[in-house]
């Protein structure tokens, strides 16, 4: 399984891990855009492909 989620300003995290997609995608929301992201926010905006 890919997990894959694209942000507004054009970053692009790609991962085959929900844990390894929170953390990367939670500290660029924070660092870049300021905003505080659950986990379960993360997941609801991933697109999610089977290998």
């Amino acid at each position: 399984m890919t997990l894959t989620l694209k942000c507004f300003c054009g970053v692009v995290v790609q991962t085959d891990s929900e844990n390894d997609l929170v953390a990367q995608v939670s500290a660029h929301a924070s660092s870049v855009h300021d905003l505080d992201l659950s986990r379960a926010d993360v997941l609801a905006m991933a697109d999610i492909a089977e290998h």
